[in-house]
C-alpha cells in the first residue's frame, strides 16, 4: 500500500470510528506525527475544533498550517485560503481563494467569506449569489456552516448573510416541486458532469423524470417517509425509501 493510500485510509477510520471530536482531534493529532507533510489532516484537525467551539485552538492550527505551508507535500489552495482568512489576513485569503482550482464544495462560500471581511459587501453579494446558484441544494444547507459563520463573522456580518441566504430558502422552498427536481437535475448531473468526478465504474447518471413520473415516484416516496418513521418497514422497504430520497433531491424538493 503506498504512503498516500495508507495515510488516507487511517483518516477515513479515525472520521468513521472516533466516539466524539476530542477523541477524533486527539487521533488526528497522532497521525499528524506520522505524516506531518499532509496538510488536510491539519485542516480536518481545525474544523474540528470548530465544532466544538474551541475557536482559540482552531485558530491556533489554522496558523500552524501557515507557517508550515513551504514542508507539506501537497498544499491546497481551498484549505489555505481557509487558514488565511480565519488568522485575519483577509487579503491574502482573497488572493488565495480567488486563484484555486480546487474543486471543492465551500470554495466559493469561504470566497464570499474572504470579500465580507475585508469589507467588500458588493463583491461578497455576487460571489454568494454565484455559488448558491451554482448549486441550488446550497440554499438550503446554512446549518452546515453553522461553525464557520459563529466564529469568524460579527453579530452584523451573521445578520447580513442570515437574511441573504433567506431570500433564496424562500424562493426554492416555494418552487413548484418537479420545477425544483428539474433544476436540481441539471446541476447535479448535467452541468457538473458528475459522471467523470465518480470514482465508482458502474455508476450511471439517472435518468431524468417525467412530471407524471416524478408525482408518481413522490407519492410512493411520501408514503414510505411515513411507514419508515411510524411503521415496520422491511430491508427493501428501506433500501427503496434511500433509493427514492436520492433520486427525487427529496430532502429539498418533497
Amino acid at each position: 500500500m503506498s504512503t498516500k493510500a495508507e495515510w488516507e485510509r487511517l483518516r477515513s477510520q479515525i472520521w468513521d470510528r472516533t466516539k466524539n471530536t476530542q477523541e477524533r482531534i486527539n487521533q488526528l493529532k497522532a497521525l499528524t506525527l506520522e505524516y506531518p507533510e499532509q496538510m488536510v489532516l491539519y485542516s480536518d484537525i481545525a474544523a474540528s475544533y470548530l465544532d466544538i467551539d474551541d475557536v482559540d485552538n482552531a485558530v491556533a492550527t489554522y496558523q500552524k498550517i501557515i507557517d508550515l505551508k513551504d514542508s507539506f507535500e501537497h498544499v491546497w489552495d481551498n484549505h489555505l485560503g481557509k487558514a488565511y482568512l480565519f488568522t485575519g489576513n483577509y487579503v491574502k485569503a482573497v488572493e488565495i481563494l480567488e486563484k484555486s482550482k480546487v474543486i471543492a464544495w465551500d470554495q466559493g462560500l469561504f470566497l464570499a467569506f474572504a470579500y465580507l471581511k475585508n469589507g467588500d459587501t458588493q463583491k461578497f453579494k455576487q460571489q454568494f449569489d454565484k455559488w448558491v446558484s451554482e448549486n441550488l441544494e446550497k440554499s438550503f444547507e446554512r446549518y452546515h456552516y453553522k461553525k464557520y459563520i459563529k466564529a469568524l463573522l460579527t453579530e452584523e456580518e451573521t445578520q447580513l448573510i442570515d437574511e441573504i441566504w433567506g431570500k433564496y430558502y424562500e424562493k426554492y422552498s416555494t418552487m413548484d416541486p418537479y420545477q425544483l427536481y428539474c433544476e436540481l437535475y441539471k446541476q447535479r448531473y448535467a452541468r457538473w458532469g458528475l459522471r467523470e468526478l465518480v470514482d465508482d465504474e458502474d455508476f450511471e447518471i439517472p435518468p431524468k423524470f417525467s412530471r407524471a413520473k416524478f408525482e408518481e415516484l413522490s407519492d410512493e416516496f411520501r408514503y414510505l417517509d411515513r411507514w419508515t418513521m411510524f411503521g415496520e418497514p422491511s430491508e427493501e422497504e428501506y433500501e427503496r425509501y434511500f433509493e427514492l430520497k436520492d433520486l427525487l433531491f427529496a430532502d429539498f424538493v418533497l
